[in-house]
């Protein structure tokens, strides 16, 4: 169960966070994205466009206020994260702090530069929120069955990031790892003992890979 609380207080973290990420020098390059042409493509939906559509189809967009809801975010979980595993228990939930990522703003181009690589979070776009976290996991069930849930990518998408669920923390946060596509597609690994090996460590928890990220040391 999720405290109200606490999860109100993230998402002014959240919303304090991402203005302060998109209050850089690169603003015009971040803010701006191919518009959205058909209706099952990723572009920038109509009510985040912020002007006219440039000829090479490009638009500024602009962030809005989410309506993602939790019981939204958890219905999706529950769809994909099955109880059971050897790794994790019918306890595991969404970091709050990601939850109210995932509630808070509909939001695109966010990409967390650190010294040496960068992850990218899923876009958040008005139109189909979570359909980036969805396909992140429908693609992952060996992943996810050995205890590894995807909710980010590595630098230019060489690998998913991950919550290791066998390293909790008392704030239900997790161990943040990463793999290479390479390893995983090549090795055709699927148990917790083959993957364990390839686990690439990057956080303590997702909390603590956002407060080491520009956006929270930019003074």
């Amino acid at each position: 169960m999720i405290d109200n609380e606490v999860l109100e207080r993230d998402r002014l973290f959240i919303k304090s966070w991402l203005d302060t990420y998109f209050d850089s020098p690169y603003r015009d390059i971040l803010m701006s994205h191919p518009a959205k042409m058909e209706e099952e493509d990723y572009g920038v939906p109509a009510d985040m466009q912020d002007g006219e559509v440039e000829e090479e189809g490009w638009v500024r967009w602009i962030m809005l206020d989410s309506e993602v809801t939790v019981e939204q975010i958890n219905e999706l979980a529950a769809s994909y994260i099955k109880p059971g595993s050897d790794t994790y228990s019918s306890s595991f939930s969404l970091p709050p702090l990601y939850m109210a990522y995932l509630s808070s703003r509909y939001v695109l181009n966010v990409y967390l530069r650190y010294e040496g690589f960068i992850i990218e979070l899923p876009n958040l776009p008005s139109d189909y929120p979570l359909r980036e976290l969805r396909n992140l996991w429908s693609s992952s069930e060996s992943l996810i069955k050995a205890g590894y849930i995807p909710f980010a990518s590595y630098e230019d998408h060489a690998g998913p990031v991950c919550w290791d669920t066998s390293k909790p923390n008392d704030d239900k946060d997790y161990a943040v790892v990463w793999f290479d596509h390479d390893i995983l597609t090549e090795e055709g690994q699927t148990s917790r003992n083959q993957l364990e090996a390839y686990a690439q460590p990057l956080f303590h928890s997702f909390r603590e890979m956002l407060m080491r990220s520009p956006s929270s040391t930019r003074s």
